[in-house]
């Protein structure tokens, strides 16, 4: 289906036609259907204290090898916990004040089992800490504070605090779920991975990490993606802020994040995904050396206030960058980047030193298109070869207001249509799309088209081929 609704956005591309913005909807929810976004009562942070196992932790490893609910206190002291039960058990431990210190090894280490839960015992303050590279004890490259081979669940409404010079936080090979909680994570790794997805419900999350912060990278089909519906993140780190190989869905949520550039990562972007980025909701400031939302593919944005800095683009999006609604700040290099952006909602606030919003030919599966349907778009671009917006193929504008400061507000290379709305150029009202023609400054405008006269820029006229790339955008995005 996905396929032949692409096919249908190129062909009325083609014929000059306006997108029809009601064939995305079933795109959209088979996306939301290929994925298991539901947390199946893993919130439930519930334990009977009669028929638990107390465990005074002290200087030995403590090897859980049946399935039961374990409370454990006290201190472990360059040890660790190894749960190793049948495939069929569940386990949970409950961390009620309980101190690592793991030495050379993992903290908690979960070889085997069916679905492992932490929970935090409420009003609990737990932490785990590392001194050294691990020495590996089997055949498993354990490489976290708390790494599982198995489902891992945490929940409760205690504290955990993670410490490693040397290794990541939390990683799951498997599904990694967490429904409630606070976290305080400083680690020389990743701050937390789930090899098939990482599900957050809600927690306070305060991470400084070496490597992503949060992350899920299995490639195969339907899995590999962040989903958060709520919770508090700060997050500092020295390589992606949110990292889902197929999907990062954000519902809810409040979001600080801030990358840096480090010799150990070649991608600082607050948010990056291989295929698919969705928000929906929630507050995210970004302050970030590289982009700020990207992805090798769409991004779909229906709500949420989001705020960018960003020494590079603002959002990218080698395919599409969709925009439905939502309260949109970005100050970047360049704001809007992508093969097709369709803006059909929004309020969105641009400053950039370069375009304002370009669409350039990075993907076969869109023409090179900027298509505004509705909402409100200021732009404000710096001086020199810029553009409020630049288009590679056609620039259609059919509602909204678009409010331009700069020297020059549109570039299109094949046509444009004015068929609604308000536009707005340096305060003046126009009812024209002019051309920067043959690059650079307000004595390079002329009004009409580049196309030999074949594309007129009135309301109604129609446009002709699909464009090509030109040049022009600097190295630095992925």
């Amino acid at each position: 289906m996905k396929k032949m609704i692409l096919l249908m956005i190129v062909l009325l591309g083609l014929c000059g036609c306006n997108t029809v913005i009601s064939e995305n909807t079933e795109e959209k929810e088979n996306v939301a259907e290929a994925y298991d976004l539901s947390f199946n009562g893993s919130n439930d942070s519930s334990y009977e204290i009669n028929g638990s196992t107390y465990v005074s932790l002290g200087s030995d490893d403590i090897k859980i090898t049946k399935g039961g609910t374990y409370i454990l206190e006290g201190t472990l002291e360059d040890a660790s916990i190894i749960v190793e039960v049948s495939e069929d058990e569940d386990v949970q431990l409950v961390l009620n004040g309980v101190t690592i210190h793991s030495g050379d090894f993992a903290g908690i280490y979960i070889v085997e089992g069916d679905e492992i839960t932490i929970t935090l015992a409420e009003g609990s303050i737990n932490s785990i800490s590392d001194s050294g590279t691990y020495t590996q004890i089997d055949s498993n490259n354990v490489d976290a504070l708390i790494y599982s081979k198995a489902d891992l669940i945490i929940n409760g409404e205690g504290t955990l605090k993670l410490n490693s010079s040397y290794n990541h936080g939390i990683v799951s090979k498997d599904d990694l779920i967490i429904v409630s909680g606070t976290y305080d994570i400083d680690v020389a790794g990743q701050g937390l991975s789930g090899k098939d997805r990482l599900l957050i419900e809600n927690g306070d999350f305060n991470i400084v990490s070496g490597k992503d912060a949060l992350k899920s990278d299995n490639e195969e089909e339907s899995k590999g993606y962040v989903s958060i519906s709520n919770g508090n993140f700060v997050i500092s780190t020295s390589s992606d802020g949110i990292y889902g190989y197929n999907l990062v869905n954000i519902e809810g949520g409040s979001f600080d994040i801030t990358t840096v550039k480090s010799s150990d990562s070649d991608s600082f972007k607050a948010i990056k995904s291989e295929n698919l980025i969705t928000i929906s909701a929630g507050v995210l400031n970004i302050d970030s050396v590289d982009d700020g939302l990207h992805s090798n593919n769409d991004i779909s944005i229906t709500g949420g206030t989001i705020s960018i800095e960003s020494d590079d683009d603002g959002i990218h999006g080698d395919g599409k960058v969709q925009i439905d609604g939502g309260d949109i700040t970005i100050s970047a290099h360049e704001g809007i980047e992508a093969t097709y952006v369709l803006i059909n909602d929004g309020n969105i606030s641009i400053s950039a030193s370069d375009d304002g919003i370009n669409a350039g030919q990075k993907s076969s599966a869109y023409t090179a298109t900027v298509e505004i349907n509705g909402g409100y778009i200021y732009i404000s671009m710096g001086q020199g070869d810029t553009d409020g917006i630049d288009s590679n193929g056609y620039l259609y504008i059919n509602g909204g207001t678009i409010d331009i400061y700069g020297q020059s507000p549109f570039d299109y290379d094949k046509g444009a249509e004015f068929n609604g709305g308000t536009i707005l150029v340096n305060g003046q009202e126009t009812n024209q799309i002019t051309n920067q023609f043959m690059g650079g400054g307000m004595g390079g405008q002329m009004p009409g088209n580049n196309n030999n006269g074949n594309f007129p820029t009135q309301p109604g006229d129609s446009g002709q081929s699909p464009g090509s790339e030109r040049p022009g955008r600097r190295p630095g995005g992925h």
